[in-house]
C-alpha cells in the first residue's frame, strides 16, 4: 500500500468517527399533534405496581410489563383506573419525570395532558438517547386545564426522559394525565475512538493481505 493510499485510509477511518449522530432534533408542540393512532396508553390498573411514593409506575396497554416510571420530589397518588390521573398528595406539584423502567428503551413520541388551577407557565426538559438537553421553556399553560403537548423528534430518534419543571408563577399543577408514547429501542452508537480503531483495523487488514498478495 503506497503513501496516498495509507492518508486515504486514515483520513476514511477518522471520517467515520466524526461521522456519528451526535443529536436528536426534539421538539414540543401543544396538541395532540399526528392523532394517537401510533402511540399506547398509560394505564395502571393492570401494571402490579405501587399506586403511591415519590415514584409510581404505569405500563403501556399493549404490553403490561413495559413499564414507566413517573417521578417526583414529593409523594404522588393514583387516582382511579385505566388511563388514570398522577396527582400529588398535597394536591399539587411543581416536577415530575417520565421515563422507561427498561433503561434500552426510549419514546420517539410522548402525548400528555396537565391539568392547571391557575393560568401561568411552565419549563419542560427532555434528554436524547445520546444524553443531549432539550429545554422548551415559559410554555403557557391554560388554568381551566387540558394543556395537551406531543413531545417528538424530527429525525426519527428518541427521548429517554421528559421532566416537567414548573416556574414560580405556576407550583399549581394538581395532576398529569392521558399519557401516552410510542416506546422505542435505543440503539447504542459506537464512540468516536471505537470507529476509528475499526477504521484503523481494516487498514492493517489490507496491508496485511497485501503483503501477501
Amino acid at each position: 500500500m503506497n503513501k496516498h493510499s495509507l492518508l486515504g485510509a486514515f483520513a476514511f477511518a477518522c471520517g467515520l468517527a466524526f461521522a456519528t449522530p451526535a443529536s436528536a432534533t426534539l421538539t414540543l408542540q401543544p396538541g395532540n399533534v399526528g392523532g394517537s393512532g401510533d402511540v399506547d396508553n398509560v394505564i395502571f390498573n393492570a401494571c402490579g405496581t405501587a399506586s403511591s411514593g415519590m415514584t409510581v409506575q404505569g405500563c403501556l396497554n399493549t404490553s403490561h410489563t413495559t413499564l414507566v416510571n413517573f417521578t417526583s420530589n414529593e409523594m404522588l397518588n393514583i387516582s382511579g383506573g385505566g388511563q388514570a390521573s398522577i396527582q400529588a398528595q398535597d394536591g399539587t406539584f411543581n416536577t415530575i419525570s417520565i421515563a422507561l423502567a427498561d433503561p434500552t428503551l426510549g419514546f420517539d413520541k410522548l402525548q400528555f395532558n396537565l391539568d392547571a388551577t391557575a393560568d401561568g407557565f411552565a419549563n419542560f426538559t427532555a434528554v436524547d438517547q445520546f444524553g443531549n438537553i432539550f429545554n422548551f421553556n415559559n410554555i403557557e399553560l391554560d388554568g381551566s386545564g387540558q394543556n395537551r403537548f406531543t413531545l417528538g423528534s424530527l429525525d426519527g430518534q428518541v427521548a429517554v426522559s421528559f421532566t416537567l419543571v414548573s416556574t414560580v408563577g405556576i407550583s399549581l399543577i394538581s395532576e398529569l394525565d392521558q399519557v401516552r408514547l410510542g416506546p422505542a429501542t435505543i440503539t447504542p452508537v459506537p464512540a468516536p475512538a471505537g470507529l476509528a480503531l475499526m477504521g484503523l483495523g481494516l487498514l492493517g487488514l489490507g496491508m496485511v493481505r497485501r503483503k501477501a498478495a
